[in-house]
């Protein structure tokens, strides 16, 4: 004899785990189009980058979807069980094919991936403040003092005792970020050999289009005055932007010398062997005429030069890295997601056009499925192929 009210339970169960089905396919769709589908608006332009920043949300989802579908299945939820399992498939084909496409792009590029590491490490956004880090004052302004952290190398020198440097500088459009975004691939170089310098500069509405190029030079300069001081060659330093980083590092080895740029405090030679560029703005034009977020270009530019291209053309024009390129100018690496919604990948083009042109040594690299601030997360794919990238880049040219 049935129990009374026995089915209403039962029901109730099926309805809530209808619904969280539900919503899990709506995030499932809602990630798929941002992966996909080119956004027409700012705001869903700043909603891309969290997916940009960690595209194993879908490996998350996939699993999501699968262990929902199970309980929907012993529930006998029809509706549950169907939507879950859709939800499951359209993650399994946004997991497997950037995968796919990143694993080729890794072979084509001599750089290795591991699943391990992506499963581990994929949503890892790096580790903290390295034990033995040092912060120094690298020079002062208006008694107030720049600072960056020095993370000495691990393992053993070079024959001479020296070790190659690397000085980091943060993205954040010019007005936000820290040295400390530095810390991840900081130690990522640590490991390797490499003394790393991450550096704080001064940001909007404190700085201007000179004071950022001025403050990554006096940097540089600190550095290589105290070269002895911490055991790095000083013939033997990498500049490594992300975003304004990249771009503030670009303007800072490709202005050397130049007196519209100079060096925050004197330095006799701010000079540097290699740049390494992750998704920074070489050419403001195209960067406005070509991102899904205009506005956001519009307004961060107008801030950095202090003024619209009208306004302020020869400031606009000078803040251009791909404006000075030249022969002679350190070896430049490139790399851009091809699916950036915020800085083009056509930047990446441009400069690679420019450094070819100039006879400059340089490579670019395009990751595929990857967007802005792809290397958020320290094990996902594209940033395993980034890693691979810049040991070859550096081999060949860097040292």
């Amino acid at each position: 004899m049935p129990v009374p009210g026995a089915a209403a339970p039962r029901r109730r169960r099926s309805w809530v785990v209808t619904t969280i089905a539900a919503l899990l396919g709506l995030v499932a769709v809602l990630v798929t189009v941002l992966m996909t589908v080119p956004v027409p608006t700012t705001a869903t332009a700043l909603l891309a980058l969290g997916i940009d920043g960690a595209q194993e949300i879908t490996l998350v989802l996939l699993v999501a979807g699968l262990g929902l579908a199970l309980a929907a299945w012993r529930r006998r939820a029809r509706a549950a069980t169907w939507l879950s399992g859709l939800c499951a498939a359209l993650m399994l084909v946004m997991t497997v094919v950037p995968g796919v496409a990143l694993a080729r792009t890794a072979s084509a590029e001599g750089s290795t991936v591991s699943l391990g590491s992506y499963l581990g490490h994929g949503l890892s956004l790096g580790s903290g403040r390295p034990h033995d880090a040092r912060t120094l004052t690298y020079a002062t302004v208006d008694g107030t003092g720049l600072k960056l952290d020095y993370l000495p190398a691990h393992g053993k020198a070079r024959a001479g005792g020296s070790r190659p440097a690397v000085v980091y500088v943060h993205g954040g459009g010019w007005k936000i970020g820290s040295r400390e975004d530095g810390y991840p691939w900081g130690t990522w170089f640590t490991d390797r050999g490499y003394a790393v310098f991450t550096i704080d500069y001064r940001l909007l509405p404190h700085a201007d289009w000179q004071t950022g190029p001025g403050d990554v030079k006096a940097a540089v300069g600190f550095v290589r005055d105290n070269a002895d001081r911490f055991g790095v060659d000083p013939s033997d330093i990498t500049l490594f932007g992300e975003s304004a980083g990249g771009h503030l590092a670009m303007m800072a080895a490709y202005t050397q010398g130049d007196p519209m740029f100079p060096p925050t405090v004197p330095h006799p030679d701010t000079s540097v062997r290699a740049v390494i560029n992750f998704y920074g703005t070489t050419d403001f034009d195209d960067a406005l005429a070509h991102s899904t977020a205009p506005g956001l270009i519009r307004a961060a530019t107008r801030e950095y030069v202090g003024g619209t291209r009208e306004q302020q053309p020869d400031r606009w024009y000078a803040s251009s890295p791909v404006h000075h390129v030249r022969p002679g100018l350190p070896a430049t690496l490139s790399v851009h997601g091809r699916d950036d919604r915020l800085i083009p990948p056509s930047q990446l083009r441009l400069l690679d056009a420019a450094l070819a042109r100039a006879g400059v040594p340089h490579r670019s690299v395009e990751l595929p499925w990857a967007g802005h601030l792809f290397d958020l997360t320290r094990g996902n794919l594209a940033t395993q192929v980034a890693g691979g990238v810049i040991d070859r880049f550096e081999r060949h040219y860097a040292r």
